[in-house]
């Protein structure tokens, strides 16, 4: 009887804390038009549909991916253009911005994560130091399922995951989109 009171305790303060960190970390949605894929895990949006011209950028919350130079880097931003072509319509769920101010988001067409969609392709990976929602549990088992399979940058026979990349190649950039308003 003992137990199953703990248990209960235990369940009900985890599904608090999950529920707390989320809340602590999507303050608000913005829809938004996408002007065009930066580098990485960046794009480009704009808050008026068929402006040429950036409002800001987003980086895509939780995730890092590989940038130009990197293995698979051409594939990742390929895809990412196939996801969000100029004019797509994006619904953002905002978690913060940096000192440079590119907001960091979760970012979702029809109803459908790309952030999630591209760990699953192993075209991306979680960023351990960032992702703190309990969705990125769902991401690390999407990860380790790409992993098993080899998927994307998990193909390659690489010694260090693709987040240990850093001073080798680089890291995907985080900066302000060219004729960004903000620069």
């Amino acid at each position: 009887m003992r137990l199953a009171v703990l248990v209960a305790l235990g369940a009900v303060l985890l599904a608090a804390d999950a529920a707390l960190a989320w809340e602590t970390i999507t303050p608000h949605r913005a829809t938004a038009y996408v002007v065009r894929v930066e580098e990485g895990n960046l794009i480009a949006v704009s808050e008026h549909w068929r402006r040429k011209t950036p409002d800001y950028a987003v980086s895509l919350y939780g995730i890092g991916m590989p940038t130009d130079e990197q293995p698979f880097g051409r594939e990742t931003r390929d895809e990412l253009m196939r996801l969000l072509p100029p004019g797509t319509k994006v619904i953002l769920s905002i978690v913060g911005s940096d000192a440079e101010g590119v907001v960091s988001a979760l970012v979702q067409v029809k109803d459908r994560s790309v952030n999630n969609l591209l760990v699953e392709k192993g075209l991306a990976w979680v960023d351990r130091s960032t992702c703190r929602a309990m969705l990125c549990r769902r991401w690390h088992i999407q990860e380790h399922g790409a992993v098993k399979a080899r998927r994307g940058v998990w193909s390659l026979n690489m010694s260090s995951p693709p987040w240990q990349w850093v001073g080798k190649s680089g890291t995907p950039l985080k900066r302000r989109p060219t004729g960004s308003s903000h620069e």
